[in-house]
């Protein structure tokens, strides 16, 4: 199935298939306490989806595992049944439809039949489909544990232990180009016990880092003193005003010596983290009164991967009085400050206490403009606009904003590279191209310098479906990566869409702009999945050509098969 778009920044459709996994699991236990979910009589069909259920490392059949089927269209349970004791499973009397089909038992991740990360092929039965001779290949869970330790090597209890995956082929590279499709996801937190204790568990496979953040129990923070004392903690105060930094493992404290944790089907790994005490921080910064009587608070974020993970605003009295602010207990490490008037951004690497020069930091501007329907239609309001720094700002959070009225506007935005994508509820919004100045270029990427930028961003509202099928040797051929490749390589990450061919060999491309695109089927490639214009250039030459008009709209059925190519 192709998922609702697989670059947007909130995984929709990994947390859709949470859901599934989730009825699966309850229709399971419906299942066991009350026989069995059967469909209503007036529904009953002739056909049977049937297989085996093993292990995907070791082939050794998975026994008295879960096995359901949804409607592909409606994501409804439709029957679930348990396997017997060697793996086998048999779903009778279903009606001719497509079906999702998943599988679960304790110790083993509940995946979805042929699952590739997001991606999965539906079982589609009816006349000569084979689908009574199936292997489920079952996945067993990965866990990461761990302990956090501090100085002496005490537990550290209540620390907050972030895990992040890495997109495919990122490597130690965490500084390169960020966009929508290779941001760093955090997955999940966990808080450590009274033995500093954390654990991860029914983990996918694939390269992940983790991030702590603690406070140590003893810290007793320094307060802010008047500017006209001398800001130094006494003696007494300064041994307990104390801060952990933010520590990764392998126990470093700078974000791109961050040792990748690989974790491989059913893998049991352990990751400890010792976390150091040094001395917190006090960092002063200026806060001058704004044109309209405000004062200019400062902002100091801190940011992990591109992660905002805290945001912190300093004391306002001492704004009033002094024009300048306090933050303290700081730790050292990596921060956003946005300060002054008009506002700057300090990529900021804090190592000492100090006051930072108010003309410190790069002046932000304003990115506003409009959105414009390439079909012609009004906007519809509450639409969702992200930027996402690019060409290798790993340091910096992407920005969000909504449109109304067709009107957007993003405030504070650093000179840079970004791109832009948009979103309305729960469908895309593709920015087809952007103007500025007299000037256009596909895509939604975007360069900010020293002044305000005003923004056409074209949009397509309208979206088409392309249904097809792929062929391999005279035959249909599942399980294959389908991409539509956009012709203009500029529009690449805004365009690509992606999807996994089901049993019949049938694949649906989903919200496509209207454009010029070729489509590529291709086998054993799932490492290629996230890759570039360039990569895919080789594939190109073989693939099925087509154009989607802005009149377009609906449901696009291709005439002739995509032709599988291998890796």
């Amino acid at each position: 199935m192709t998922p609702a778009l697989d670059w947007k920044p909130i995984d929709k459709s990994r947390s859709i298939k949470s859901g599934l996994v989730s009825i699966a699991m309850a229709m399971a236990a419906l299942f066991a306490s009350a026989q069995a979910s059967k469909i209503a009589a007036s529904d009953l069909g002739h056909y049977r989806i049937a297989g085996i259920v093993v292990n995907a490392v070791t082939g050794e059949p998975v026994g008295r595992s879960a096995v359901s089927v949804l409607d592909e269209a409606t994501s409804h349970t439709v029957e679930t049944v348990f396997a017997d004791g060697n793996g086998h499973f048999t779903l009778d009397r279903l009606p001719e439809a497509k079906y999702e089909l998943t599988a679960s038992k304790r110790g083993f991740r509940t995946g979805f039949y042929d699952e590739h990360d997001d991606y999965s092929t539906a079982i589609v039965t009816g006349p000569n489909e084979d689908t009574e001779h199936l292997t489920f290949r079952l996945q067993p869970n990965a866990v990461l544990r761990g302990v956090i330790s501090g100085d002496g090597g005490d537990p550290v209890e209540g620390a907050r232990v972030m895990l992040f995956k890495l997109p495919h082929g990122i490597g130690r590279d965490f500084t390169r180009a960020r966009g929508p499709e290779n941001n760093i996801q955090q997955v999940d937190t966990a808080t450590t016990d009274d033995r500093g204790a954390y654990e991860f568990g029914n983990l996918a496979t694939g390269e992940y880092v983790l991030a702590v953040m603690a406070e140590p129990w003893y810290a007793v923070q320094s307060t802010p003193r008047p500017r006209s004392q001398n800001s130094n903690p006494d003696a007494s105060n300064a041994a307990l005003d104390v801060a952990y930094p933010v520590t990764y493992f392998d126990s470093t404290t700078e974000e791109p010596g961050a040792t990748p944790i690989t974790l491989a089907p059913g893998a049991r790994e352990e990751a400890d983290i010792n976390l150091h005490a040094v001395p917190a921080l006090h960092l002063v910064v200026t806060a001058p009164q704004k044109q309209n009587g405000n004062i200019a608070r400062p902002e100091l974020r801190q940011l992990i991967f591109g992660t905002q993970v805290a945001d912190e605003s300093a004391g306002f009295l001492d704004a009033i009085q002094n024009g300048t602010t306090e933050f303290t207990g700081v730790a050292p490490g990596h921060y956003e400050l946005l300060q002054g008037d008009p506002p700057r951004m300090v990529d900021l690497d804090a190592t000492a206490s100090e006051q930072i020069d108010a003309t410190a930091g790069t002046p932000t501007v304003t990115v506003s403009g409009m959105l414009r329907s390439a079909e012609g239609e009004t906007m519809p309001d509450g639409v969702t606009l992200f930027i996402y720094p690019m060409g290798g700002a790993p340091h910096m959070s992407p920005l969000v904003t909504n449109a109304m009225r067709g009107r957007f506007r993003f405030e504070n935005v650093p000179p840079g590279t970004w791109e832009m994508s948009g979103w309305n509820g729960e469908n895309p919004l593709p920015i087809l191209s952007l103007s500025a100045y007299g000037t256009s270029h596909a895509g939604g990427i975007f360069t900010v310098s020293d002044r305000s930028l005003d923004l056409t961003a074209t949009v397509a509202v309208r979206r088409t479906r392309i249904e097809g099928f792929t062929r391999k040797g005279g035959k249909s051929a599942s399980g294959m990566l389908v991409v539509l490749v956009p012709k203009n390589p500029a529009a690449f990450d805004t365009l690509v869409r992606r999807d996994q061919s089901d049993s019949d060999g049938s694949f649906a491309l989903r919200d496509v702009a209207p454009g010029a695109y070729t489509i590529i089927a291709l086998e054993d490639a799932w490492d290629l999945d996230r890759s570039g214009p360039a990569v895919l250039a080789r594939y190109l030459p073989r693939g099925l050509d087509v154009t989607v008009r802005s009149t377009t709209g609906g449901i696009l059925h291709l005439t002739q098969p995509v032709e599988v190519q291998a890796r």
